[in-house]
């Protein structure tokens, strides 16, 4: 006959004989092994006896039944010495009846049922070996049992094994406080409160068995401050409470709090439990198990900020990646040819995406636009600023045509929307190569280089220029026209060129451009110097804004 072994200590052990077909365990009276803690269910768990084989299956228990430190989630066939845990109270289970090594071992009958009660008077001896009655030095009865330490801290080795497991933060934090509840099933409610990037607290998880949660900001100062866990077996009496209103509000009888703190001895937040049933108050065993707890859950709290970050650090530079490869289909993809002219450019952003931009819009009459345009800032806002600024001007060159009024209905649109926020500088000009007739205007950008047959530079409608666009409602831009002859040509740039600065914080120059303008045979030539004499100039020093330049020349 198989039977049940109460957990082994210094009295003697006891067995159940399995000797029915079933066998219930549970709270309730009809049971027939009777565990009497509020922390069992009413009909807790049954072993089912199947030919000469046993099985073990959970009732739907609140705290879940345990076989060899593994939570059961359908039935299991019971093998010689397995162990079975509902909350704190441990079996063997033995599939034969035979006598226990001590002499003094006590064995129930056939037709007893065993009753592991909460008070002195159930008619059963306790074994205090396997089951320790706690009481505090007031005389306060907890009225639960709790096994043998080394049971407990087998289940804390069981959890905190798991917690590795958690790479989600919210997931991980349910599991502590879950596990917690099932190792210290006197808790109604339990918090876990955790800095932020900015250093205050915020509430992380929550569970709620009973009543609303309050917390005790005295508390997790002194516990935060100190390092040290505290418990207390009756919070309305205990002067580190006394500035805490939820106290009496709530009539907390016993609260625990522990440090959360990582391997730099870092304070990442507090764990805290409570009670209101006096009778279950927490002792200090209980805060040994909390800090444990805490010290295991500190390690996978890191672990699990530590990857969190990574996965959004990957989602970041996946988006970037995206966001780039969309913002380069929006920039030209060839450029322009136009008979008599050569046209090149560059466009390099300081970050994965930027908000410099350029473009080559053709016109139903053979002429071409030529846009140059910077919105302030870089990176990805810059750059869906960018983006809508493009398809806007590119609608509107079509139709309109003409540079001036093209940035006045910009600005409007910019000044209009606030979801654009930001200042934008474009320069704008249209080419008529059937004239050699070069019209632009300028929204607060800086003036083009036009290098004349004589090598020297002039910056054609420099006096006309207006404000950025967004920066005055009311802006009438003005046109500038020129001719452009045989050899002559247009460097069009922005900011990124010119003030780029070196390790020394030395500026690359407005006279160094129109140096390497002047030198340069062709518009290919004019931007590759450009471009090589800014990265040798650099030296290996990071680039603060975007690059963009556009070169074209007549032949």
């Amino acid at each position: 006959m198989a039977y049940l072994e109460t957990s082994t200590g210094p009295s003697p052990k006891r067995t159940i004989p399995l000797s029915m077909r079933r066998c219930v365990l549970g709270r309730q009276s009809d049971c027939d092994v009777v565990v009497d803690a509020d922390s069992v269910s009413r009909h807790h768990a049954r072993i089912l006896s199947v030919g000469r084989d046993y099985y073990l299956e959970d009732l739907n228990s609140s705290n879940g039944t345990v076989v060899n430190n593994q939570v059961i989630q359908s039935r299991v066939r019971l093998q010689d010495g397995d162990s079975i845990r509902l909350s704190q109270f441990v079996f063997l289970f033995h599939e034969s009846l035979t006598p226990l090594d001590g002499s003094d071992s006590e064995h129930l009958l056939p037709d007893q049922r065993s009753i592991i009660d909460e008070d002195d008077d159930c008619g059963v001896t306790h074994d205090t070996g396997a089951y320790i009655k706690l009481s505090d030095s007031g005389g306060s009865d907890t009225g639960t049992y709790s096994p043998a330490t080394e049971a407990r801290f087998d289940a804390l080795l069981e959890v905190t094994q798991s917690l590795g497991q958690f790479l989600s933060l919210d997931k991980l934090l349910a599991q502590v406080l879950d596990s917690l509840f099932k190792m210290l099933p006197q808790s109604d409610r339990g918090c876990i409160i955790l800095k932020d990037s900015a250093g205050q607290l915020k509430p992380g998880w929550v569970k709620v068995r009973q009543g609303e949660l309050r917390v005790s900001r005295t508390v997790i100062s002194e516990v935060m401050q100190t390092r040290s866990a505290i418990v207390t077996s009756n919070a309305s009496t205990d002067s580190r409470f006394d500035a805490s209103q939820s106290v009496a509000d709530f009539q907390l009888k016993s609260v625990m709090c522990a440090p959360l703190v990582d391997r730099e001895s870092e304070v990442l937040g507090v764990v805290q439990l409570d009670t209101s049933n006096v009778r279950k108050a927490f002792r200090q065993d209980d805060l040994r198990i909390l800090a444990a707890m805490a010290t295991q859950a500190s390690l996978a709290i890191t672990v699990a900020k530590l990857h969190e970050t990574e996965v959004r650090t990957r989602t970041l530079e996946r988006d970037l990646i995206l966001a780039a490869e969309v913002q380069r289909n929006s920039l030209p993809e060839h450029r322009p040819t136009v008979s008599g002219y050569e046209f090149f450019d560059h466009y390099e952003p300081a970050e994965k995406v930027g908000g410099d931009f350029f473009d080559y819009i053709p016109l139903p009459d053979g002429r071409l636009g030529v846009v140059v345009g910077d919105v302030v800032g870089h990176g990805v806002p810059a750059a869906l600023v960018m983006s809508k600024i493009l398809a806007e001007t590119r609608f509107l060159t079509a139709s309109l045509q003409e540079p001036a009024m093209v940035l006045e209905v910009l600005n409007g649109i910019t000044c209009r929307s606030s979801r654009l926020g930001r200042f934008i500088t474009m320069l704008m000009l249209v080419l008529d190569p059937s004239k050699n007739l070069v019209t632009l205007a300028s929204a607060g950008h800086m003036p083009p280089l036009l290098r004349r047959t004589n090598r020297t530079i002039e910056l054609p409608g420099r006096d006309l220029f207006g404000p950025p666009l967004g920066a005055a409602k009311e802006t009438n831009y003005q046109s500038h026209s020129f001719q452009i002859e045989p050899g002559e040509l247009l460097f069009l740039h922005t900011d990124g060129v010119t003030e780029a600065e070196n390790s020394k914080s030395e500026a690359f120059g407005d006279s160094r451009v129109a140096d390497l303008v002047t030198a340069g045979p062709t518009s290919t030539d004019v931007v590759a110097n450009v471009v090589s004499n800014l990265e040798a100039f650099l030296d290996g020093a990071n680039r603060q804004d975007d690059v963009c330049i556009v070169c074209f020349g007549r032949e």
